[in-house]
């Protein structure tokens, strides 16, 4: 596990344009990659295996199909799916796509 947690700088302000609801999403996702991708997505990698174990946890966070309206999707603005999508690639590529 690694001894630090993610601390963005913010050079341009990019905070002051979000909501209170696009933060609150963001900082969910990243806390749900520092908790749960950092610790294991390098030994994925090693090993060449898909981390099945999230699946469930990205979906119970509404991850899967977020800005969509609809069949029990989250239904997040685009910015919101854009925070959840930067944090997800943050962690690893291949949990983003």
């Amino acid at each position: 596990m690694p001894a630090f947690k993610f601390r963005g700088v913010d050079f341009i302000g990019f905070d002051s344009l979000l909501g209170d609801d696009e933060k609150l999403v963001r900082n969910t996702a990243r806390e749900f990659v520092e908790d749960n991708v950092v610790p294991i997505i390098e030994q994925c990698n090693r090993e060449g295996r898909f981390p099945r174990e999230l699946v469930k946890p990205m979906g119970e966070l509404g991850f899967f199909g977020a800005n969509i309206k609809g069949y029990g999707c989250a239904g997040m603005n685009n910015v919101e799916y854009g925070l959840v999508t930067q944090e997800l690639e943050r962690g690893d590529s291949g949990l983003r796509s």
